[in-house]
């Protein structure tokens, strides 16, 4: 049964409330700045919903957030709330889209530059109740094996896990996904504000139910393919 517009909730999960939150003031350094602490990044340009082509005829996809930082290095942040059991393909869809895209603006293999897929989930999708999975090129069957640097990385944040250290502003905001604010981090608390902000524009509302409604469809679609 669908939700009427009055019924509707903003919720920072549902993907236009995620993007427009992004958008605003410096939402999305910070959050990167709670994620990878240890890159030090002072600054960010980025472009919600951007179009990545593989080819000028193909539609392309869309991420989330892409985002560079004073260093050049990218950043692809998606909120998904549907688990995915094709997540490992996605991710490696998602680095070869953002490569395509570099090289057909011109750039040289070569200069390819730190790239960062980052997908944050409301639950652990693979049940080992781990903040925090990274992961990297690296050589198989040798003791110390050798790491292959093609400057990807691969990081999936649990919203739900126990296991593993994480930034206090990065435990708020996996708080923040389950409806939570635990934290009196100032930072999550204007999340939460404008999560809410979201919620009460009577335009915005109508794009969150157009969401919504998708989200339900693919359900719907999910549960029926799964019989």
């Amino acid at each position: 049964m669908r939700k009427n517009e009055n019924e509707l909730v903003a919720k920072i999960t549902d993907d236009p409330v995620f993007s427009w939150v992004m958008e605003q003031d410096d939402n999305c350094c910070k959050l990167l700045q709670a994620i990878l602490p240890e890159l030090n990044i002072t600054r960010v340009e980025f472009e919600t919903q951007k179009r990545l082509k593989f080819h000028p005829e193909k539609r392309g996809t869309i991420p989330d957030i892409l985002a560079y930082d004073q260093e050049g290095r990218v950043y692809d942040i998606e909120l998904q709330v549907l688990q995915n059991k094709f997540l490992a393909q996605r991710i490696r869809y998602y680095f070869s889209m953002i490569d395509q895209n570099l090289l057909m603006s011109g750039g040289k293999y070569r200069d390819l530059p730190e790239t960062y897929v980052i997908f944050i989930l409301p639950n652990d999708p693979y049940d080992q109740d781990e903040k925090y999975y990274e992961f990297a090129f690296q050589q198989l069957k040798r003791k110390n094996p050798l790491v292959l640097d093609t400057k990807q990385h691969a990081i999936i944040l649990n919203a739900s896990g126990s296991i593993g250290e994480v930034t206090p502003r990065l435990q708020g905001f996996f708080d923040l996904i389950h409806d939570k604010i635990s934290t009196k981090d100032e930072f999550i608390e204007k999340l939460n504000r404008e999560v809410k902000k979201f919620g009460t524009d009577p335009g915005r509302r109508k794009e969150l139910m157009d969401y919504q409604m998708r989200l339900d469809d693919e359900r719907e679609f999910g549960k029926e393919q799964g019989k």
